[in-house]
């Protein structure tokens, strides 16, 4: 199981230190770095991704990110479907301050009996952290169009409603978007309603108000914030819709793969 931490990134608890572990050696980092990986890696292959923003109530914030990170991530990775995930934090201090991103085989992982399982029976840890979700938003995605290649220390994920772009449309947006400075990798997913929700949290999350997620991955901050008013403007073309959430920028903080 690949295992790559990012940072630093202020968490609860003040700055913590995050490492990038490459060819069995850790090296400490002033400011997040990218990485590239094959066209053939799990993110490039899943037609499938899952994300879930969420915040968490702050008397336990420090022990979410030990739990999610050292149990939770993993524990869902190792279903057998779910090829890689990768969890963010916003840098400033907004809502829905979490972000995790799934890479599928498909949708269909979603409702398979190894996920369901996790889900239906979750571990004591699990049932601790629970209750403490708050502003919840979760969709599943059909990738439907990718460009560049791949992972980047920052993440913006749009949220679209009402768009019908076209396949050429979206893909065509995609190739704009990969030659802006500092972008590495896109990604436009269809939410796919037939997921059913996740019962446990049934009364905390409205039913999501977009029908259309795109990730942009860039290589730092500062080039993803020079890039996103570009960035929104070629997603409002696409979709032909100006019903766009650009979202705040989002850090790599984990990132586990098979």
């Amino acid at each position: 199981m690949l295992v790559v931490s990012m940072a630093p990134v202020v968490v609860a608890g003040g700055t913590s230190s995050y490492y990038l572990v490459s060819c069995g050696s850790a090296q400490r980092r002033r400011t997040p770095i990218a990485f590239s990986v094959p066209a053939s890696s799990a993110t490039m292959e899943a037609t499938g991704i899952l994300l879930l923003w969420n915040d968490i109530d702050p008397e336990v914030e420090v022990e979410y990110n030990r739990w999610h990170s050292r149990e939770h991530v993993p524990e869902r990775v190792s279903v057998p479907g779910i090829r890689a995930a990768r969890r963010y934090a916003r840098a400033d201090d907004g809502p829905q301050r979490y972000l995790s991103v799934y890479d599928l085989d498909s949708t269909a992982v979603l409702s398979s009996r190894p996920y369901t399982a996790l889900v239906e029976r979750p571990t004591p840890w699990s049932q601790k952290m629970r209750p403490h979700f708050c502003n919840m938003a979760r969709c599943a995605c059909r990738r439907v169009a990718s460009a560049g290649a791949g992972v980047g220390a920052w993440l913006l994920a749009l949220r679209v409603a009402k768009g019908k772009p076209d396949k050429a449309t979206r893909a065509a947006a995609l190739d704009a978007i990969i030659e802006l400075e500092g972008v590495l990798a896109a990604d436009w997913g269809l939410v796919d309603a037939r997921v059913p929700g996740i019962a446990w949290n049934a009364g905390g999350a409205p039913p999501s108000a977009f029908d259309e997620v795109v990730l942009a991955q860039a290589t730092d901050r500062e080039a993803l914030a020079a890039s996103r008013r570009r960035i929104e403007a070629l997603v409002r073309a696409a979709a032909g819709s100006d019903a766009v959430d650009p979202g705040p920028e989002y850090a790599l903080l984990h990132l586990v793969g098979k």
